[in-house]
């Protein structure tokens, strides 16, 4: 792996809080090569929510929100596996809702 890329997940910039240990989960999920974040917004969401946002050329976009942020993340998954990919992640993001 480059050298930014720790557990899977790119760390050359920030996260939102608590986003850190989700993406390391997304990570592990069979057929997830790569975990991006991307650009941090301010909004006015509450609590804590992961969702898949739309399909990308080379995988799949998230949104993950953040007590007042939103941050983008990009996935790197084939065709063949975004599906797989989008289920395990809306169960995972059950459980992280629970938390």
């Amino acid at each position: 792996m480059p050298k930014h890329f720790k557990r899977g997940v790119k760390r050359e910039h920030h996260f939102l809080k608590g986003l850190e240990k989700p993406l390391e989960d997304i990570a592990r999920i069979p057929g997830v090569k790569k975990v991006i974040p991307g650009r941090i917004y301010a909004s006015d969401s509450r609590g804590f929510e992961i969702r898949v946002s739309r399909e990308t050329q080379t995988g799949l976009k998230l949104i993950a929100k953040s007590d007042g942020s939103v941050q983008e993340v990009f996935l790197v998954v084939s065709k063949a596996d975004r599906e797989g990919v989008r289920r395990e992640i809306k169960r995972l993001a059950e459980e992280w809702r629970k938390a």
